[in-house]
């Protein structure tokens, strides 16, 4: 799930270089806007504290601005990752919900979908769907992604599978493009109901399709989105994948695309990651060990020897 808060780092510079000079023209309610932009600018530089403080100096300058679900995404985000909290996740749960239903109606389904991430990226799936159900709309209403989210979810927690199944489906039949992270849901939902031959289908297709994506990347000249793919889905060899000790390719990769961002590289290789595990375990599951083994040679040398941490 994307970062919402992006665009508060291009605001943030405009806003805290004129802020204090324009302040004084504009009021209140431009100076609460300036300080959402700083508050934003405190969190992406983790001064949670001060964050915090500016946040809610904010919202008593201008009661307008909690009608705003930037300043919700805002506030969610630094509850959630407020030290203080510690791993006490069910009062975290508590606390989000009541704010979110203060929140306005129109903007409590993308707050639920913004909290429900946050939740998934701390692997608290259990949490993300109780939030979801609680502020989402009927499956038939939902977006593709709020229908993708919440059946991936589900599927982590492995519960509700036939309504999974459901959701995942409608995601799919609204959105039309057979999007890899949608393919991969119904593979690993179908995987959790133990239809593993249907669910092998799926997850080839959605690591087909992401092999695809990549190819098309914006921003990147044709020979590097060929190198890339190449070292992204190439499978390792049997003998790769019997040795014990593994290379970290993602440092290689780093160092072989220098003019792109080592983020958007981490982040293509982790969605590889995830499809190329779901695939391992519904291979498995297939008595197919040998293939899987691929893949988990393929997972070793990018350094997921760790697989519980995948999303």
């Amino acid at each position: 799930m994307k970062n919402q808060l992006a665009p508060f780092i291009i605001v943030s510079v405009c806003a805290l270089a004129l802020g204090p000079l324009c302040a004084e023209f504009f009021g209140p309610e431009w100076r609460a806007r300036w300080m959402l932009a700083l508050a934003a600018n405190q969190f992406q530089n983790e001064q949670l504290d001060d964050a915090e403080k500016t946040l809610q100096n904010a919202a008593q300058l201008s009661a307008d601005l909690t009608t705003d679900p930037e300043f919700w995404i805002l506030k969610l985000e630094i509850d959630l990752n407020n030290k203080n909290l510690g791993q006490d996740y069910r009062s975290v749960y508590e606390e989000v919900k009541s704010q979110i239903a203060k929140s306005p109606t129109a903007n409590q389904a993308n707050l639920a979908y913004f909290v429900g991430g946050l939740f998934h990226q701390r692997h608290q799936n259990e949490l993300a769907v109780e939030i979801l159900e609680k502020f989402f709309p009927p499956i038939s209403q939902r977006t593709a992604s709020e229908n993708n989210s919440i059946s991936y979810f589900r599927s982590k927690t492995k519960k509700g599978l036939e309504t999974a199944l459901r959701e995942i489906d409608a995601a799919l039949v609204t959105d039309g493009n057979m999007l890899p992270e949608f393919l991969d849901t119904k593979a690993w939902v179908l995987h959790g109901l133990n239809r593993n031959e249907l669910a092998l289908t799926f997850i080839q297709q959605a690591i087909k399709n992401e092999n695809a994506a990549i190819g098309k990347l914006k921003g990147m000249n044709e020979k590097d989105r060929i190198e890339l793919q190449k070292r992204l889905f190439a499978a390792p060899s049997t003998q790769e994948a019997s040795t014990s000790t593994a290379k970290n390719r993602l440092e290689d990769l780093t160092k072989h695309f220098p003019d792109y961002s080592p983020k958007l590289l981490d982040a293509l290789v982790r969605g590889v990651a995830s499809l190329r595990f779901h695939r391992a375990c519904i291979l498995d599951e297939l008595g197919l060990t040998e293939e899987s083994e691929l893949d988990y040679a393929w997972l070793d040398s990018f350094g997921f020897q760790e697989t519980d941490k995948l999303n």
